[in-house]
């Protein structure tokens, strides 16, 4: 985020004419921004507004960046700031300039500091039972989080399979998938995404961005959330209630997802090895439901109106997970991720579906 600043001040010209006393201020042309004081995300701009006795004739005029060693016009009436730093503005008309506007741009991010929280990461597969490759996707996913260099990271590293149909039928495929893999580009069967921000391919060239990924969501996307989650299981197991708690660090936007991840799935894949396909594949980490709403988009659900949690505060919300009958509850846990403003998973917990509460992960 950067904030602008829009500081009026008369250019030296003009000072120079009130001094003698003959200036009509009327008389001069007027620029003027959009905006008094504004944060801008990145990509937003600040248009500029040229009047002369009343009249609009920003059409007609030349606004020029005056700092420049040779002024730099602009192509057209506006300015989107890409760096920080102090930009000043004027514009020409009728052979007279106006005042001048000065845009100070500073980076309004808040300041990272080291959270109480540890950092739990996402790690989406994407795979199919008719996929030939993807067992061998699997096993290089799994080669890169068996490196020694990753066994501190490991525990905090939670892996969830999406399954598709959509190259051919499988039992364990939701229709999330294919709007979630849509979310990126060049992906194919098998692939990774990590936080829902970085994604490769499970191949031999795409496997080596894996590791930095993750690396990356530990070392330059620090946790500014705890979450915490528990799910209980009613007398008959036909339903589970499960509620996610947010602790946020800082004001900030988030959305929560919640998902059913089931694991050790045994049934038929597709294999390099087996003519007819392995009968009796381990389906690892499968995620069997999106509890939270979903219409196509992979956005998740605000834990208060405006989705904002403030800096020290707590929001919590449970939802009612009604059980298939399908699924082996011993083998079953509830992923709770709490995604940032940006759409990225910035923390996450996991809890047994069965009587599972998971705290506040503090370092």
């Amino acid at each position: 985020m950067m904030k602008f600043r829009n500081i009026l001040a008369f250019v030296a010209a003009s000072f120079i004419c009130a001094c003698s006393g003959n200036v009509d201020d009327s008389s001069l042309p007027v620029l003027t921004a959009s905006m008094e004081e504004a944060d801008l995300a990145k990509g937003d701009k600040v248009t500029f507004t040229v009047t002369y006795n009343g009249q609009d004739v920003t059409s007609d005029a030349v606004i020029s960046d005056a700092l420049s060693a040779a002024p730099s016009k602009l192509p057209a009436p506006e300015f989107t700031p890409e760096t920080e730093g102090t930009y000043v503005f004027v514009a020409e008309y009728n052979g007279k300039l106006s005042n001048t506007v000065t845009v100070e741009v500073v980076n309004t991010a808040p300041a990272v500091v080291e959270s109480k929280y540890q950092r739990h990461v996402s790690l989406v597969e994407f795979t199919g039972a008719w996929c030939i490759n993807c067992p061998e996707g699997y096993d290089k996913l799994m080669l890169v989080l068996s490196k020694p260099s990753m066994a501190k990271y490991k525990d905090r590293i939670h892996m969830c399979a999406f399954h598709s149909n959509a190259e051919g039928t499988d039992s364990l495929a939701i229709p999330a998938t294919q709007d979630l893999i849509k979310c990126f580009t060049g992906m194919a069967y098998p692939s990774f995404a990590t936080d829902l921000r970085d994604s490769g391919v499970l191949t031999a060239d795409g496997i080596s961005l894996l590791q930095p990924s993750l690396m990356a969501s530990f070392n330059d996307y620090p946790a500014h959330c705890g979450v915490a989650v528990s799910s209980s299981l009613n007398d008959d197991s036909s339903k589970a209630e499960v509620t996610v708690k947010v602790a946020s660090e800082l004001t900030s936007e988030y959305r929560v997802v919640v998902l059913v991840v089931q694991d050790k799935i045994r049934g038929w894949q597709k294999s390099p090895t087996y003519s007819e396909g392995q009968p009796d594949y381990s389906h690892s980490h499968v995620v069997r439901k999106v509890v939270t709403s979903y219409s196509g988009t992979f956005t998740g659900e605000k834990l208060t109106d405006d989705g904002k949690i403030a800096a020290g505060e707590e929001k919590s919300k449970t939802w009612s997970v009604d059980i298939d009958s399908k699924w082996v509850l011993d083998n079953t846990e509830i992923y709770a991720l709490a995604l940032d403003a940006d759409g990225y998973v910035n923390n996450m917990n996991v809890c047994h579906i069965d009587g599972g509460d998971s705290g506040y992960d503090l370092k």
